[in-house]
């Protein structure tokens, strides 16, 4: 199987579009189309449902991507290691992502550094929340992208930005003259909440949320593969929803903001995390000094969309 065949599958997961899918891979969409039809009569099922408004991943598709994704990233380890046996000289940084992680602001957070820093290589992963941890402590990952814990305050992390959290109803009834509405969280409390499984850190920051607030949080019993099912299961009428604004794929005034009891609007937050500062080599802890100092300068004024 080709290599771009299953980076356009991988990319058409990640923007649930075959047009943005083809933006990302620089290619037309004929060309990304072709590919992603013979990947799967190799594989031998369908990875998409498409339809005139959609493009969701089949139940086939939900299972085989993880795979794709993981050949992906052996690939771009291997090509990354091999660099860097060439030529010694280079510095490698292994960041890991959470697949919240709003992608457009990943470069104006690394950019700057590798610019003043060209003898440095950064190496991306995007993972679920428990693997990225679990490579962190085993020295497999340098850095970890994802979802902060606001309740605890740890030396080894910088915040690097928040985003506002966005209500999706079930249904369209609730529009006012086609445009939204700021809900408060306390008149959403007792809605059902469609949910992702707990891998990228959503479901545990929605349930913190209401913790915090003192609201019992209602689940659906089933779980959504992506947050583009979210959307289409609360359009659906089987649940609510709460999404970052980033991860919106429909039109944004099918959502809106959620403020909390004071009148303010409610946040996710996301940090970097890294092992003890005293274990780092130069490099890492200069990386380490730029998510402190100079990112959440840098994405402050940054668009999250």
């Amino acid at each position: 199987m080709h290599p771009s065949h299953l980076n356009f599958a991988s990319a058409v997961a990640a923007t649930g579009s075959f047009t943005a899918a083809a933006r990302r891979c620089n290619v037309t969409q004929p060309t990304l189309s072709n590919g992603i039809a013979q990947l799967e009569a190799e594989l031998g099922g369908r990875l998409f449902s498409r339809t005139t408004r959609a493009v969701a991943l089949t139940p086939f598709g939900s299972h085989i991507l993880p795979y794709i994704n993981e050949v992906l990233r052996a690939q771009a380890t291997v090509l990354q290691q091999a660099r860097a046996f060439q030529n010694p000289k280079q510095s490698l940084i292994r960041i890991g992502t959470s697949p919240l992680m709003n992608a457009r602001l990943l470069g104006p957070m690394i950019e700057p550094f590798t610019r003043l820093n060209s003898n440095v290589d950064v190496l991306l992963r995007e993972m679920n929340m428990a693997d990225l941890e679990r490579m962190l402590a085993t020295g497999l990952l340098d850095f970890v992208f994802g979802v902060a814990n606001t309740d605890t305050r740890k030396s080894n992390a910088a915040f690097l930005y928040q985003e506002p959290l966005r209500f999706i109803p079930r249904g369209a009834h609730w529009l006012d003259g086609g445009r939204p509405r700021t809900v408060r969280l306390q008149d959403i409390a007792d809605e059902t909440f469609v949910m992702v499984p707990n891998a990228c850190g959503l479901s545990l920051a929605t349930r913190r949320l209401f913790r915090r607030h003192r609201r019992k949080l209602h689940e659906y019993s089933g779980e959504a593969m992506s947050y583009q099912v979210l959307e289409q299961w609360a359009a659906l009428g089987i649940g609510a929803a709460i999404l970052p604004l980033s991860k919106i794929v429909a039109d944004q005034h099918e959502s809106c903001p959620i403020t909390d009891k004071a009148g303010r609007e409610v946040t996710i937050a996301f940090e970097a995390t890294w092992s003890a500062q005293d274990t780092l080599a130069p490099h890492l802890q200069d990386f380490a000094e730029h998510l402190r100092t100079v990112v959440p300068q840098l994405v402050a004024g940054a668009a999250l969309k």
